[in-house]
């Protein structure tokens, strides 16, 4: 079962913050990386400085405590050792500082020997004068030593620095790979948060489109957080009342088709009879009269006529017994019926006719295919070329009709398949404004479309049909 938030716009702030959780994690590791490269940098700089300062000193010392261990040898004079023990004190505390740096950490017991063989040089010379050369002695060695000591510190300071130049341009490749493999799952998450929030669109546009479309046979449930779910209930409470009122009008339109049929046969029957003078002869006026009511009689029969069609083509789905129609050989059948009004108008018929098969209801489709070509016929002014083309287009058998007739308004357009509406540049022609509408209805229910194309002159429909498995 797929968990949901509840609202839509926790589904939003939830993935906008699985988008930020891997920026926010890598900008967590780089800080926690730079604080650390940072905290080993201020030591090695410290470690550096002291080892600089201590390197200079020492040997200053060294050289302060030797003259005075000369001139205690020369003169003999307590002062003199008073200012050597000043010197030594200084110098023992800047080698216990340099004993307890880290970098030195090996050389503490190299520096711990200096210091004792000092300090015995030194209480030697204090308990016996003649022991001074001994301590000049031990202080040339101490000298030597700690230029050594110094030096080797130095290598390992250069060793350090090193080292921390290398971990830090490894710590900025590790930085870049995580930002990269951060923006990487982010861009992933947000992908998948937009397919997840487009699928969720996509039901809902489903939905409406169905709604749409008259198909409401089908209950509408839409998946989701649930506001969206609620969206769907209300959605599919539309569709049940659409189908409710669906019912209701086809129940009352039926209804009132038979009804009206049968006083409707009376009044052409009737007209039909004054008409031919069965109740006697007519003058010119009453037969002109008998004539109008017999065109409107006639009129209203193929309006009640369209008006049951329609009905039927808004269900006819269900009742179409799919066969293979060679739409080539029904084109070629449904121009032999209109040769008779294509010659009164001296009309130029052409196009080309693929041998195209499609599976449907033949009855639906003659329907729709004789619509399309008495239009283009009965609009088409006389001396003028009417088109009609068959072809394959991407699975699909597309009959293209043009006409070089009125055509219609860019402002009409959209409401040519419209019932019962009708353009002002065609309305001077006799008709109720129902065949579109209802080979529409037709074509839909075959999975099929039917378009009003642009055109420079007159009209251009396209019909396009599924093909069929197998052509006969």
């Amino acid at each position: 079962m797929t968990l949901y938030p509840r609202s839509f716009l926790q589904l939003i702030l939830i993935g906008w913050l699985l988008v930020a959780l891997p920026l926010l994690a890598a900008i967590a590791f780089a800080w926690h990386s730079l604080d650390g490269i940072a905290e080993r940098g201020d030591a090695v700089v410290e470690q550096a400085s002291l080892a600089g300062r201590i390197g200079w000193e020492m040997p200053e010392h060294l050289t302060h405590m030797e003259r005075s261990v000369l001139q205690f040898e020369v003169l003999h004079t307590e002062t003199l050792l008073e200012d050597y023990a000043e010197e030594r004190a200084q110098w023992r505390k800047e080698a216990d500082e340099l004993g307890r740096i880290p970098l030195a950490t090996a050389l503490a017991g190299r520096v711990a020997a200096m210091l004792a063989s000092e300090d015995t040089a030194y209480r030697a010379a204090v308990a016996n004068i003649n022991q001074a050369a001994a301590l000049r002695e031990v202080l040339g060695h101490l000298r030597a030593e700690t230029t050594t000591l110094l030096e080797e510190l130095g290598q390992r300071v250069k060793a350090e620095r090193e080292s921390f130049r290398a971990e830090t341009t490894m710590l900025r490749q590790r930085l870049l790979v995580g930002l990269a493999a951060a923006f990487a799952l982010a861009a992933l998450l947000f992908w998948f948060g937009r397919h997840l929030l487009a699928r969720l669109l996509s039901r809902f546009e489903r939905a409406v489109l169905a709604l749409g479309q008259n198909r409401l046979d089908r209950r509408i449930r839409l998946k989701g957080p649930r506001d969206l779910q609620w969206v769907g209930s209300r959605l599919d409470w539309l569709r049940r009342r659409l189908l409710g009122l669906e019912t209701e009008r086809t129940r009352i339109l039926r209804h009132v088709s038979h009804e009206l049929k049968t006083p409707l046969a009376a009044l052409r029957e009737g007209a039909s009879l004054l008409n031919e003078g069965v109740a006697g002869p007519l003058s010119p006026q009453q037969a002109r009269i008998a004539s109008i009511m017999q065109g409107n009689v006639l009129r209203l029969q193929a309006l009640i006529d369209g008006l049951l069609k329609m009905q039927q083509a808004g269900h006819v789905r269900d009742r179409i017994e799919p066969v293979v129609v060679r739409l080539d050989q029904l084109i070629q059948q449904i121009l032999v019926t209109h040769q008779l009004a294509t010659r009164d108008k001296r009309l130029h018929i052409s196009g080309t006719l693929a041998p195209l098969a499609v599976e449907g209801g033949r009855e639906e489709l003659t329907t729709v295919l004789d619509n399309l070509i008495a239009n283009a016929i009965k609009f088409s002014p006389e001396d003028h070329l009417v088109r009609v083309t068959l072809s394959s287009e991407a699975e699909q058998a597309v009959v293209n009709v043009t006409d070089q007739g009125p055509g219609v308004p860019e402002s009409d357009r959209d409401k040519i398949f419209e019932p019962f509406f009708r353009s002002p540049a065609t309305r001077s022609v006799a008709g109720v404004g129902l065949g579109l509408a209802i080979a529409r209805e037709l074509v839909l229910a075959h999975q099929g479309s039917l378009d009003l194309l642009p055109s420079d002159t007159g009209c251009h429909f396209r019909l396009a049909l599924p093909l069929a498995n197998a052509a006969t």
